[in-house]
């Protein structure tokens, strides 16, 4: 019985080591010369990003979200589910909120929330319906 399951383990190995060794042959050397693809961004990274985004420059203190965080400003628990409200209506909120509502209390965030940033927050609040 014993020699039954060595038998059967060794022939297994085998086959497996048999089954690597081919398909790494056949693969061939790796291309030289060519370009990395660009990492594939996900919805719902940009997302998770995002939220990353609204903590580190404290949103919430300010900003409720499904009941959690300030009331001073608006609660942006169904924003994204406004109608008028696109990446351009975010971005300019976030940028220059005065721009559309010259009495608000919130700064402008045009030189800290930049680039990969802005679009990662517009994305997370677009998200919130």
């Amino acid at each position: 019985m014993k020699t039954r399951n060595i038998i059967a383990l060794v022939v297994a190995g085998t086959a497996l080591f048999g089954s690597l060794f081919a398909t790494t042959a056949l693969a061939g050397p790796p291309k030289k010369g060519g370009k990395k693809p660009a990492p594939v961004t996900k919805k719902a990274d940009t997302k998770v990003d995002g939220k990353k985004v609204y903590d580190k420059f404290s949103c919430s203190a300010c900003h409720a979200i499904s009941g959690k965080g300030g009331n001073s400003g608006p609660d942006l628990s169904k924003t994204g589910g406004e109608a008028n409200h696109d990446a351009k209506f975010f971005e300019a909120k976030v940028k220059n909120p005065k721009a559309s509502n010259p009495d608000t209390s919130m700064p402008a965030y045009e030189e800290t929330i930049k680039g990969k940033d802005l679009s990662n927050l517009v994305a997370y609040l677009k998200s919130l319906k």
